[in-house]
């Protein structure tokens, strides 16, 4: 359920920053598969799927890819900040020293 209102609110900032192309990965591969109507929507987060479809609609074109999760190591530490303490926090809050060394570890480089 997180994963896909993550995808709702990706979706959501897209569309309010004015972006037409869009290209969203998860590492659900279920979800991704009920997003691209591959498979049958889970009743728990069908309400979720139907805003994003809707939104999706408002896009010239979005496009929602399987990422493996091990190429995306780095989603992980930062949806958990961005979440923590039961709220959202504003990308402002992450210190760039912080989102560099994630992203560092990510691909294998430590300094």
């Amino acid at each position: 359920m997180v994963e896909a209102e993550a995808i709702q609110a990706a979706v959501l900032t897209c569309i309010d920053k004015g972006f037409e192309s869009v290209q969203i990965e998860s590492d659900s591969k279920c979800l991704v598969d009920m997003l691209n109507g591959k498979t049958q929507l889970d009743v728990v987060i069908e309400g979720i799927l139907f805003y994003v479809q809707w939104l999706k609609q408002q896009l010239r074109s979005i496009e929602v890819i399987f990422a493996h999760p091990v190429c995306n190591k780095t989603a992980h530490p930062v949806a958990s900040f961005v979440t923590r303490e039961w709220g959202f926090h504003n990308w402002d809050g992450l210190e760039p020293e912080s989102l560099f060394n994630i992203l560092a570890s990510d691909v294998n480089i430590y300094i």
